[in-house]
């Protein structure tokens, strides 16, 4: 009796290897790869190697998803459909972008920007828990997520960083590109 495959094992199996502490893992690295000569008030860091952020930047290019890159996401013919949950957990990471925009003015302290970093992390974690999406779109969420908890790691360790606020911009830019959210309108996603 020889083993026959079932024909859901490539899903399953996808699913499996696209793990939440995957994702994570990869995410708690982008602020490590991120730190660059961009950075104000790293002298040490920066007197090290004028060219060493120009190397994390690189490695961060070519390794990490093209976090800044839109050009880097291969968007669909034609966009899916989120579920409740991705659709809800969505709008929750853009309110907390416009949240984090204020701190670009300096109208943010520590507290407020831990806040908003937790924020982010709970979207994604119920996200992770709640979206029952099919194998493809799901494997295209997956980055914007993992952008998103760097950005909240870097939030956390760092405070306001503008790096980070440009990445959630670009999430919420990619993320119509991806899902034809009717929640989500290009007015709103600005």
């Amino acid at each position: 009796m020889g083993h026959r495959p079932r024909a859901v094992e490539p899903e399953y199996a996808m699913k499996r290897i696209c793990t939440p502490g995957l994702l994570l893992g990869l995410a708690l690295a982008l602020p490590a790869m991120a730190q660059d000569a961009g950075h104000t008030g790293h002298d040490a860091h920066e007197a090290q190697d004028s060219h060493a952020g120009h190397d994390a930047h690189a490695a961060q290019d070519s390794h990490a998803g093209h976090d800044a890159h839109a050009g880097a996401i291969q968007y669909p013919a034609q966009r899916w459909s989120p579920d409740q949950p991705l659709s809800e957990g969505m709008q929750r990471v853009r309110a907390a972008t416009a949240a984090l925009s204020h701190g670009d003015h300096g109208h943010l302290d520590q507290a407020q920007v831990d806040n908003i970093a937790a924020e982010l992390q709970s979207a994604v974690d119920a996200m992770f828990a709640q979206c029952k999406l099919e194998p493809e779109p799901d494997a295209a969420l997956h980055p914007l997520l993992a952008r998103v908890l760097g950005a909240a790691t870097t939030l956390r360790e760092n405070g306001f960083d503008a790096d980070a606020l440009a990445t959630l911009e670009q999430v919420l830019a990619d993320y119509p590109r991806l899902f034809d959210d009717p929640a989500w309108s290009e007015s709103q996603s600005d």
